[in-house]
């Protein structure tokens, strides 16, 4: 796998682990995001919150849970090559999933319903959920997210964001600041 993308395949997983670098990634850990969120932004309709739970732990079962250990649970080494997988053998069906995953996430988050993610949404739902990103990675991730810098980012920036996250090489690419800086 290209340097690049394990970089931020590494960083994805170290803020997935939180501070303590303890915390059991596992299936409920990706069903439980959806309630974390639910818990961020409280008041969001109990669809929104399934919708979510179905697509963490549908991308769980697709492409992470064959990399687990005996325990049900992954290391980052693990992380990384399932995603390394993913790309290299239904790369198509991969991108539909983070794509639904990406929608879901920020259906939620777009709490006033004008179908944009508004600074103060996107610091709220990464900052609840990454505690590892300060104020400031926040705030650039937000910049890079927008790319046409009208001050709010659209569901098409914030597809293209998490596309490239996910399976982007250039190191230039404005959606490796997703979750802020993956250096």
């Amino acid at each position: 796998m290209p340097d690049v993308l394990d970089r931020k395949l590494k960083k994805a997983f170290t803020l997935f682990q939180g501070e303590d670098k303890s915390t059991p990634i596992g299936r409920s850990y990706f069903a439980g995001l959806a309630h974390h969120q639910a818990g961020t932004f409280p008041g969001a309709p109990a669809s929104k919150i399934e919708d979510l739970e179905d697509s963490f732990t549908t991308f769980w079962d697709r492409y992470l849970a064959q990399r687990s250990a005996a325990d049900g649970t992954l290391t980052g080494e693990g992380f990384s090559s399932a995603i390394a997988s993913a790309l290299d053998t239904d790369r198509e069906a991969f991108l539909a999933d983070i794509g639904n995953v990406s929608r879901c996430w920020y259906a939620m988050a777009d709490t006033n319903g004008d179908h944009v993610i508004q600074r103060d949404e996107y610091t709220k739902m990464y900052g609840s959920l990454f505690p590892l990103l300060t104020a400031e990675e926040l705030a650039t991730g937000f910049a890079k997210m927008d790319r046409d810098g009208n001050g709010v980012i659209s569901h098409e920036e914030i597809r293209a964001a998490s596309l490239e996250y996910w399976t982007s090489n250039d190191p230039e690419a404005r959606g490796n600041w997703l979750f802020g800086p993956f250096e």
